[in-house]
C-alpha cells in the first residue's frame, strides 16, 4: 500500500510540475527548463555516444584531475545559455589540458571565453569568433529558430563578460560568418578547440572541418549541444563518430574528441 501512494505521490509531482505549472505565469519557465532537463536526461540515457567516467577521461588525456578552477562571479549574465556546472567543466578541461592556444565557435556573451582565459596560463591566447554586430538574424543562412534568437538577445553585446576584465587582452575577438570564415588566414596548431556556434547541419559541419585543419597535433575538441533541442548537431555527431572516437562528458551536452589518446595508443 506504501508503494502505491508512493506512486501516486510522485505522478501528482510529475503532472504538477511538467503540466499544470505550465500554464501558472509565475511557474511556467521553471516548469520549461525541469521538461527539458527530463527530456535530456532521457536524450542521453540512449545516445548513440556514450558518456566517459572523469577518472578514465583524465587517464585518456594524460593530465592530472583538477582539485579546483576560477569562474566568473554570480553576478555575470548567461544570456539564458549554459549553466554553473557548464562552466565548470570548461574551466576544469581547460586548466587541466593547460592548452597555449584556444579557438571558440560561438563568443555569444563572452562567458565561455572569460572562464578558458580564467583557467588558463597568461601566455594562452584565445580566439573567439562570432558574426559581425551588424548581422539581421533572418537574413543569415543555415541559422535555426534557436540560433537566430540568440543572435537577436546579443547584438552589440558580443564579448561583454569579458570586455572590462584584466583577461580581455588575452583574447581575440573575430567578427565573421562561420561559412565563410578561412582559419588558416589567422591561427593553426590550436591545442583546444570549443565548438558552439550555429546548430544547423551545414554550420556544424563547416566548423568542425575548420576545427580538425586548426587542431594541433595533440589538439582536443570539445562540442557543446549534444541534445533532442539540437537533432542536427545530435545527428552529425553521432556520425563522425563512427569516424573518431567520440565520448560524451557525463552530466553535460559535450562531446569530446582529442589527438592525445591517439599518441597515448602507440
Amino acid at each position: 500500500m506504501a508503494n502505491f501512494s508512493n506512486g501516486l505521490a510522485w505522478l501528482r509531482d510529475v503532472v504538477q510540475v511538467l503540466v499544470a505549472d505550465r500554464f501558472h505565469p509565475a511557474r511556467k519557465h521553471d516548469s520549461q527548463l525541469a521538461s527539458t532537463a527530463c527530456r535530456s536526461l532521457r536524450f542521453h540515457a540512449r545516445s548513440k555516444i556514450h558518456p566517459l567516467p572523469w577518472a578514465e577521461l583524465f587517464q585518456k588525456l594524460a593530465v592530472n584531475p583538477v582539485a579546483q578552477v576560477t569562474l566568473p562571479g554570480p553576478a555575470t549574465d548567461l544570456g539564458d545559455v549554459g549553466s554553473a556546472e557548464c562552466y565548470q567543466i570548461l574551466a576544469t578541461l581547460a586548466r587541466a589540458l593547460q592548452p597555449k592556444t584556444i579557438f571558440e565557435f560561438g563568443t555569444y556573451l563572452g562567458v565561455s571565453a572569460c572562464t578558458l582565459a580564467m583557467n588558463t596560463p597568461p601566455e594562452c591566447r584565445i580566439y573567439t569568433l562570432d558574426l559581425p554586430d551588424p548581422a539581421i538574424a533572418s537574413t543569415v543562412a543555415e541559422l535555426n529558430a534557436i540560433d537566430q534568437n540568440h543572435i537577436v538577445q546579443s547584438r552589440f553585446r558580443v564579448g561583454e563578460a569579458f570586455l572590462r576584465t584584466p583577461y580581455k587582452d588575452r583574447i581575440v575577438q573575430l567578427r565573421a560568418d562561420s561559412l565563410s570564415f578561412r582559419p588558416e588566414a589567422c591561427v593553426t596548431n590550436v591545442d583546444l578547440i570549443f565548438v558552439d556556434g550555429g546548430h544547423s547541419l551545414p554550420l556544424v559541419t563547416r566548423d568542425t572541418k575548420n576545427a580538425f585543419l586548426m587542431l594541433s597535433a595533440n589538439g582536443t575538441i570539445l562540442w557543446d549541444d549534444y541534445f533532442h533541442l539540437y537533432p542536427d548537431v545530435v545527428a552529425f555527431l553521432d556520425q563522425l563518430a563512427d569516424q573518431y572516437p567520440l565520448y560524451a562528458i557525463p552530466g553535460t551536452n559535450f562531446v569530446i574528441y582529442s589527438r592525445r589518446w591517439h599518441a597515448q595508443a602507440h
